[in-house]
Formats: C-alpha cells, structure tokens, sequence
C-alpha cells in the first residue's frame, strides 16, 4: 500500500510539472490540464454571462482572464502539493520521520508538503528522518521557488499576448463606437483618392498580427481574454484585418499600385496560418467553398450590379444574383471610390480576381463566425447619432444617499407597474385591512368597557369586515358605497341558522350543504346577490366550525354589525381616477415588457445565432408582453369612460396594442433570418445597436399616455412627446449593400417604433378608426367592449336563461361536493369534518378548465396554507404579539392576490381560517394532521365532482365554433389570394361572393360570441388565455382579413411584380397556418406555424401602395393565427402581473 502511495504521489507530481513546463516554455502548447481548465471556465462563464443583464457583462467578462490564470495557478499548486503529500504519505509507517506531535495520516502528509513548498524547513510536527527523505524536502522547496518562477513566466506572458491584441486591435479606425466596416479603416490613407502612409500602416498591422500569434502559440489562454468592448477582442480584429486583405489585394485591379503593396502576401499568409491553427483548437464544421459561377454569369451580374450595387432586383420577379459575386462587386465599387478610379472596366481580369478570392473570403468569414461564437462575441454599434432624447425634465443633483432613495423607488414602482398597474389593488387591500383592524379595534373597546370577553368577537368582526368588502355590491363613490350595507342581511341570517339548526353531525352538515346550493344560486339574481351569497356561506360556514353556544352568537351580532358598518366606512374613501390610473399603468408595463423582449433579441442579432437557450428566453419575453397586452385590452373592454374614451376609441386603442404586438413577433420571425454565419460583423453590430437604441427609445417614454385623459388627481397629460427615433444605421447606398435579412430587421425595428409611438403620443382625438378600418369592421357586431357610463347605469336585473344554466350548474356541484366532502372527512375526524366544506366550495369553477387548471393550483394552494398557518398557530402558542400581526397581514395579502393569483389567493385565505381558527382555541397540535388531510379531500372531491356531476361543455362547444370560424376565415383568404394569383381585376361575381364571405365571417363570429356568452364575464375571462382573450383574438384575425379582401377588391391584381406561383406559395403556406390553428381547437397534433411568410420587403419600389397594404394585412393575420395557435396549444399561465 506504501508503494501505491509513493506511485500514485509520483505520477502526480510528474504530470503537473509536465503541464506547467508545457504551458509557461513550450511553443505551440496549451498544457493537458492548464488547457482544458481555462476551456471549461470559459465555457461555464459564458452560460452565466448569456442570462446577465447587458449593461453587466462586461464586468463579468472582464474578469475572465483573471481567473483563469488564478484556476491554473491554484491547479498548479494543488497538484504539486498533492504529489508530494501522497509520497510523504507512503514512507510514514516506520522510522522515516520524527513525530512531535503530529499523527501518520494525510491531513499530515498534506500539512508537511504545504509549509514546505511555502518555506524551507521543517514543520515543527514532524521532521524527515532519512536521507532521501531530507532531499526530498529540499526538492521541493526548490520546486516551489521553481513554481514561482514558471508562474511568473506565464502571468507576464499572458498578459504580454493580451498587449499584442490590444496593438492590432488599435490598428483599425472606426468613425463610431463600435464595430464599423473594414473598408472605412483604410479612408485615412487615400485623401483626395492618393495612397498615403499605407504601407507603414500594412508593416505595423503585420507586426502587431505576428506578435499576437506568436503569444498565442505559446499562451494559449490569452485567447479567451475579454476585454469588455468590442473593439478590443479577437474576433473584431480578425474581421477587420480579414476585411482589408481582402479589399486590397482582390478589390482593386491586379496592376493597381495598392494591389501589388509587397506586405500584402506576407500578411495573407499570417491570416491563412493562424486561421489553420485555430481551427486545429476549435474543430468548427468546416464546409466547402461555394463554387464559382461561370465567367458570362459574372459578366451578366456584374453588369447589372455595377449599374445599381446596392440594389436588389423586384421582390418576386428575377433570381437574385449570387451573393458572392454581389459582395465582390460591392467591395471593388468601394475601393473604386475610395481610389477615385471606375470599378471593374476588365471583367476577364475581374472574374480571375473573384476566383481567387472567394476562397479565402469564405475561409474567413467562417473563421471569423467561429471565433465569435465561441467566444460569444456580441457587438453592439453606437453611432453619433444614438443619443436616446431627454423626454423628461433634469433631474438637480441630489445627495447619493437621496439618489439611492430615488432609485430605489423607481426600481418599486417599475415592479409594482407589473404586477398591480396603478395601484388599485395595492389601496384596495389597504383599505380592507384598515376596515378590519379598525372592526377589531372598535368592538375590542366596546367590549372591554362593557366587561365582556373580547374573543371571539373581536376577531368575528374583523373577520365579517374582510368577508364584506369581497361582498361589495355598491357603486359609484362616497355615499354610493352605503349600499355596502345589504351585507348585514346574509350576515344576520347565517348567524340566525346557525342558532335555529341544532349542533348535530348531520343537522349541521345538512344545512352547511344546503347553503352552499342557495349561495350559488343567489347569482340567478345578478352578481352583486351572488357576492352576497358566497358571503352568507362563508360565515356560516366559520360559525358552524366553531360551534359556538347560542349565548355566544346573541354576542356575535354586534361584532358582525361593527364589521360590515366599518367595511363600508373604509370602502367610502374615495379613489378617484382609478380606471385611468389602471389603464396608464397598463400601456405603461406593456411598453416596458415590449421594450424587455427586445433583449433576447438584442443577443440574437448580436451573436448571430438562434440556439434553444436564446429562444426560450424570446418565447418567454414575448410571453409576458402578451399577457400584459391581454390584460390592456380586457380593462378596455371592461370600461373606457373614466379614461375619456368612446367605445370607438377603445378599438382604436386595442387596434394599435395588436398592432405594436404583431410588430414585435415581425422582428422575431426576421430576426431569426439575420441570424448565422453569412451576416456580416459590422451588420451585425449596427443591428444591435439600432435595436438597443429603439428599446432606450421606447423606455424613455413619459409616465403616462397621452391619450389618458384622466389622473388620480385629474391632470391633464403629459404635453410633451418623445422626439423621433434615430436608427444608428447607414443610409442610403451603403445601407443598399446591406443582406436582405438584415434590412428586413431594420423595417421590422421601425414599425414596432412607429406603433409603440401611436400607441403613446396619439391624443384621444387621433384615436379614430380610418374608412379602410370602418369597412374591415363592418357590418358591425356587439364586441366585447362596453363604457363604463352604461355598465354604471344598467340596473340589476336577473340573469336571462342562458346565464342561469351554468349557475344551476355550478350550485348542483357545489352541493355535491360539499356534501361528499363532509362525509369522506367524517371517516378521517367524527366531529370536526367541517374543514374540508371550504375548499370543496372553494375549487368550484366556472368551467372544466377553470376547474381543472385552476382547481388543481387551488389545491396547491389550500394545503399549503394549512399546513403553514396551523404550523405558526402551534408554534406561537396563541400569542397575540404573533397571531395578531399575521392577521393582519393575510388579510392584506388574500385581498391583494384575490383576483390576481389563484393559488396565492386560496394559500392566504386558508391561513387566514387556520389562524383565526387556532386564535379562538379550537385547534391542538395533534389535530393538524387531521385538518390537512380534510383540506386534501375537499380540495380533491371538488375536481372529481366537477368533471363527473353536469361537466360544462364550454369549451368544447368554443372549440367547435371556432372551428367553424376558422374555416370561414380561411375559404374567404383563398379565394383572395386566388384573385391575386390569377392577375385579374376583381369581376362582379366575385364581390358579390366577398360579401357573403364576409356576412358568413361577420355570422360566425357572432355566433362564437354567443357560444360562450355564459362564460364571457365569468372567473378569469380576462386572463391572458381566457375567453375574453381568444374573442378578441378572433375580432383581429377577421378585421385583418377584411382588409386583406377590402385590398384586393381596390387593388389592380394584374400590376404586380409578385408572380402567379408566388402566390400561389403564400396560398400554400397560409392555409397550412390555418390547418395547423384548426387542429389546436380540434385537440389534434398541430403542424408547425411560420407567422413569417417571406414577404421580403413590403417598401421595396415596383409595388404600388394597394399591393404592400395587401401583403401586410396577409402578413398579419398569418401572425395573428400563430399567436392564437400559441395560446391554444400552450395555455401560458397567468403570472400574477396582470392586475386587477
């Protein structure tokens, strides 16, 4: 076993000096272990960096090089330390040492070989007692001074390759902040189009290139150095020096004095070497070079191009020209102008250049994309021009700590305007628990003056006052909120059934069942009679679960008086403007999440690539910014008059929300196109830029829209706008060069600007519906829009017979779950099976989704709310220091999350009861097993009796309306696009049959609407992926249909560049779109969606205006059918930042 030791201890020792002798001294090695380290921390430093804000990065990336020589170093010591230790381990058993104090394990071995390599001399525990034991002591402090050395070596060296890049990388001008062009580093050197200093400039770039690859070869880990700009790293300087080797040598003609620059060679030769070297390391998939085109093919492009370089043929009518014979033309008319020469009058000589060329343009731009993604090269372009503009006043100078305050509270209010946009619920939960405390407070008073015990009414009141405010059937403000006061009725009769029905098992449980039927049906009568009811349950509900005396409840009516009499006073505070506060802060967070979902795509276009980590943080980003705009649109529909707007103006306003989200899923869909290895660097950085400038536009937008015309305190809006967007990109032909794709990312950038800008600048008088838009919306149909004048005005009125069937339902559900709830509790507890009435009451939904999607998170919810609320009810031993404060704040909470977060509202409310329960001394700690099984079982009966006992048909009968629609839709699109494909005007048959395609549509969306008239009100309707969303989804589809139609019966269908089999490609490919949402409805495996139908640019001249409007309104309702397909497929949940 010692010899093991002493092996394994040697072998060790070997291998970490091999490294460290191969990584400081050896050319043209990176080390076995020094190496692979810095690999893998690079490769874990890279997954942490991808997910860190941008404006953090470069702090991180920073930090790099420094840790991986601390890594390597720390490697380095461990490992000798270890090997010596390890041998020190195997001599130990014998008289090779001398023990004063120490024992002979490897604690000690570890101990010696440490101080050792630290200091020469013994450890003072134990001292080597044989010669070659002495030696090796000494061998291995000078190991250390030689470790040091060699450390030395590398850490200057390293550093010293770091150097070198910086000089290469200093080499390039650039007229921005960023990545530019490698053309526009060499204008300095040709003033009025004469050579000037560029061979001493080529000399130096050569010097620079050589010293770095030198260092390379022997450092290897200065490779992975990230200096944090982008215009001092190592893909940025291979794609600047790549780009002038190319333009000199192959951009002018072979007899140009630049061309034959005698550096030049030399230097091709070093980009080819270390290209060679680097692909050894990185192993990137290496193709083969795209072949050349025949000499008359360039001539005939080349000719073309040379006429209009930047210019891209009609959409649709002739092929495009190579893109490398396009580049090749681009780069020898560059050069042409910066020379003052005409480019290419030799096409023979020409073509023998390009031949040459492309080779090595291939070779490096692949070079370069692997370098840049492996070190996760993201460049961003900062122009002069990128300046985002003050929109708000300066802010003085303030103290830092006056500054951090400030920040702090921006930092609160950016959270809070997602999660609860103006603050409604946020005042409204306040409200509640002032109204509760100040219940409690009151009868505590009056009770002690009287001599009376102050529990349980003291907590009974507040409790009543909580209950009361959820039961709100008052309108309007001020005196309006007395009404409030009805809730002592359902209060009072729970508190008399409770004394009339005798405290039996089956007398009490009866009852409890035949309350819960009632309170459901109480809605029969409206919604504020349905409040009422669930109030009247849920108080004779908590009395049966305490069975009080009647004694007990003859005291218990004052309390519950106070309750509801201080709700109503608390609720009287006025809150004037909240609807406006709620819709301001609702364009607000929508603009803001618009503008966050613009950060996966920043990276995207950046990095050039699409991996499956950059697009789930995309889908999820766009995600939430549907969600925020479903919960916009449904405040709108709820009500728009204490905003200011007609109902014409909230379609407006929900026209542009849509609008400016079909923008943002636009950019995603070509922003996934800018991506690969194909763009270039420069490109790629400008498009960065301009999107970051685009979003810093978008987020410098003032608090409030302008079309808000209504405050908290009644102001007028903000009466400036933000100032146009400025995009850093080039104009005119040199934008013209740009790749297809990226331009498309550009036109796609702009329009999110131009809709996010008329969804916040616009005044209410700009908010009108155009004829175009009239007639799309016509012939009119009830949308899912109301004012709240006339909402405010509507007396109550029972409900007709189509609302009545799911309340019928829903209380034949409730009875039987309540009742199957009680009596499986009875076999767990005799007496106290009570607990499980209450989330059998509670998981009822409207619907089988809501109860199974939404029951399943109540459950969640439920159990976890006992457990913790019995858990500090047993562990503060009633303490009212403890148990008081909790109160208060479940109060607070279950009001808060009440119509925002189901299983955060039913986690608060449950130990809101296990509280209050314990408090009043009902409650031991062995029996909160007991009560959290009784949660279980009500909670899972209720989901068993929704599906089994009158299961809605709901959604079915949605899907199957749908269905219909869907087919309605996308029979009147193909016969559109049939006129278009045909290339002739619309006849008067053909109107006449649009006409009825649109009725048919128009019909069928009624008919959809009725569907689920029952439902469209019901428990979260207003939910991302509830009803109220789907309808307002199939409201757009057919609106940007009717355009679609309304387009081409004004369009001349025989003027277009776009050919018959194009058409007949954009048919192909929307009906598959189609077919792929009918399968979502139909719950059968739907086909892939491509919202993106290749369009290529709608701006592109030879189109008239008619023909672009056509092409984007198809556009659109392909977009739109994908997000529909998306919410249909996926059923994003709601993450509580959807307000109120």
């Amino acid at each position: 076993m010692d010899a093991l030791w002493v092996g394994l201890g040697t072998v060790v020792l070997l291998l970490t000096l091999l490294d460290v002798f191969l990584t400081a001294l050896n050319y043209d090695e990176a080390g076995f272990l020094a190496g692979r380290l810095a690999s893998w921390q690079w490769r874990l430093v890279r997954r942490f960096t991808r997910r860190l804000p941008r404006r953090w990065r470069p702090v991180v990336l920073r930090q790099v090089i420094g840790l991986q020589v601390m890594i390597t170093v720390a490697a380095w010591l461990a490992g000798v330390i270890i090997g010596y230790a390890l041998i020190y381990l195997g001599h130990m058993h014998g008289n090779s040492f001398k023990y004063t104090g120490g024992s002979a394990d490897l604690f000690s071995a570890l101990y010696l070989s440490a101080g050792q390599l630290a200091t020469v001399g013994g450890t003072g525990l134990l001292m080597p007692d044989t010669p070659l034991l002495e030696a090796l002591i000494i061998a291995e402090s000078l190991t250390g001074v030689v470790l040091v050395s060699l450390t030395l070596t590398f850490l200057l060296g390293v550093y010293d390759v770091i150097s070198s890049l910086r000089s290469l990388s200093s080499q390039f001008y650039n007229a921005g902040a960023g990545v530019g062009d490698p053309l526009a580093t060499l204008t300095p050197y040709f003033p009025n189009g004469e050579e000037r200093g560029l061979d001493s400039h080529l000399d130096s770039l050569s010097d620079s290139f050589g010293a770095y690859m030198d260092g390379i070869r022997l450092h290897h880990a200065a490779y992975y150095f990230q200096s944090g700009r982008d215009t001092f790293s190592l893909p940025y300087s291979i794609h600047m020096l790549g780009g002038v080797v190319q333009a000199l040598r192959w951009g002018l003609p072979r007899s140009h004095p630049v061309a034959q620059e005698p550096t030049l060679l030399p230097l091709t030769d070093q980009f080819e070497r270390f290209e060679e070297y680097l692909h050894e390391l990185l192993q990137w998939q290496s193709t083969g070079v795209p072949e050349t085109v025949d000499a008359s093919t360039f001539a005939e492009q080349v000719t073309d191009l040379r006429i209009n370089p930047g210019a891209d043929p009609v959409p649709w009518r002739t092929a495009a020209p190579d893109p490398w014979v396009r580049g090749f033309v681009q780069m020898n008319v560059a050069m042409a102008e910066l020379v003052r020469s005409r480019p290419l009058t030799d096409l023979n000589e020409a073509y023998e250049r390009y031949v040459e060329w492309l080779p090595f343009a291939y070779r490096a731009q692949q070079f370069g994309a692997a370098v840049a993604h492996d070190l996760d090269y993201q460049p961003l372009y900062s122009g002069p021009q990128n300046d985002v503009p003050v929109v708000s006043p300066a802010r003085p100078t303030a103290s830092s700590l006056r500054r951090a305050v400030v920040r702090a509270k921006e930092v609160f209010a950016d959270r809070v305007t997602f999660i609860d946009p103006g603050y409604v619920r946020l005042l409204d939960a306040f409200r509640v628990m002032c109204g509760t405390v100040l219940a409690v407070g009151v009868v505590a008073i009056g009770f002690s003056l009287a001599d009376e015990p102050l529990m349980p009414g003291a907590v009974f009141a507040g409790f009543v006052a909580m209950l009361a405010s959820a039961g709100s059937v008052g309108r309007g403000r001020g005196l309006g909120r007395l009404v409030d006061l009805v809730a002592l009725v359902p209060v009072l009769l729970a508190l008399v059934l409770d004394a009339v029905v005798r405290h039996g098992t089956l007398s009490s449980s009866t009852a409890l069942v035949v309350v819960a039927v009632l309170s459901v049906l109480a809605g029969l009568y409206g919604p504020r009679i349905g409040r009422l009811g669930v109030l009247a349950f849920i108080i004779y509900y908590f009395t049966v679960l305490l069975r009080l005396e009647r004694s007990d409840l003859l005291l218990l009516t004052i309390p519950a008086v106070v309750g509801v009499v201080c709700s109503t006073l608390a609720r009287m505070v006025p809150d004037r403007g909240a609807r406006a506060r709620v819709v301001a802060g609702g364009v607000t967070a929508f603009e803001e999440r618009l503008a966050r979902s613009l950060d996966p795509l920043i990276d995207a276009v950046s990095a050039s690539r699409w991996d499956p980590d950059l697009q789930h943080r995309i889908r999820s980003q766009m995600n939430q910014t549907h969600h925020m705009a479903a919960f916009l649109v449904g405040q709108l529909t709820q009500g728009t008059t204490d905003v200011g707007l007609t109902t014409e103006q909230a379609r407006a306003v929900c026209l542009r929300v849509h609008d400016a989200e079909l923008a943002l899923e636009n950019l995603v869909a070509v922003a996934r196109m800018a991506t690969g290895a194909g763009m270039p660097l420069s490109v790629r950085a400008q498009l960065a830029g301009t999107l970051e400038a685009m979003q810093q536009h978008v987020a410098a937008y003032p608090g409030r829209a302008a079309w808000v015309t209504s405050s908290a305190d009644g102001s007028p809006p903000e009466s400036h706008r933000s100032e146009p967007f400025r995009p850093v990109v080039p104009t005119g032909e040199e934008l013209s060069r740009w790749p297809r794709s990226a331009r498309r990312v550009l036109l796609a950038a702009e329009r999110i600007q131009e809709t996010t800008d008329g969804l916040h600048s616009a005044r209410s008088g700009d908010l009108f519906l155009t004829e175009g838009e009239v007639k799309a919306l016509l012939p009119s149909f009830d949308p899912p829009f109301t004012t709240g004048r006339s909402a405010a005005a509507r007396r109550p009125r029972r409900v007709t017979k189509d609302e009545a069937a799911p309340l019928l339902r829903r209380s034949v559900q409730a009875g039987t779950a309540t009742a199957v709830a009680l009596f499986l509790a009875s076999f767990v507890s005799a007496t106290h099976q009570y607990w499980a009435g209450m989330p059998a009451y509670q998981v009822i939904g409207g619907t089988d989704g809501e109860a199974f999607t939404k029951g399943v998170r109540k459950v969640v919810g439920t159990i976890l709310g006992a457990i913790v609320g019995f858990a500090i009810a047993i562990e503060s031993d009633r303490s009212a220091a403890v148990l008081l404060p909790v109160l208060a704040l479940c109060v607070f909470a279950a009001t808060y999350f009440r119509q925002a977060s189901v299983p955060l509202a039913a986690f608060w409310q449950t130990m809101l009861f296990a509280q209050l329960y314990e408090y009043l001394g009902r409650l031991d700690a062995e029996a909160v097993g007991v009560r959290v099984v009784e949660t279980a079982i009500g909670a899972v009966v209720a989901l068993v009796v929704s599906a089994v006992v009158l299961p809605t048909r709901a959604r079915s009968r949605l899907s199957q309306q749908a269905t219909t629609l869907i087919g309605t839709v996308r029979s009147t699109a193909r016969d559109a696009l049939e006129v278009w494909r045909r290339g002739r005007p619309v006849s008067v048959e053909e109107a006449a049959a649009f006409s009825r395609d649109v009725e048919k549509m128009d019909a069928d969306l009624r008919a959809l609407h009725d569907t689920v008239s029952s439902v469209r009100l019901g428990p979260g309707a207003f939910d991302p992926s509830g009803i109220q969303n789907q309808l307002s989804r199939f409201w757009e589809l057919v609106y940007h249909v009717k355009s679609f139609v309304t387009t081409t019966e004004q369009a001349r269908t025989d003027d277009t560049h776009v050919t018959a089999e194009q058409w007949a490609q954009l048919e192909t490919q929307t009906s598959q779109n189609f077919d792929a949402l009918e399968a979502a409805y139909d719950a059968r495996p739907a086909g892939a969606i491509d919202p993106d139908l290749a369009l290529v640019d709608l701006d592109d001249e030879g189109e008239s205006d008619v023909t672009r409007r056509a092409l984007r309104s198809l556009a659109r309702a392909n977009q739109t059918v994908a997000i529909i397909a998306s919410d249909t497929v996926t059923q994003p949940e709601e993450p509580g930042e959807a307000g109120a």
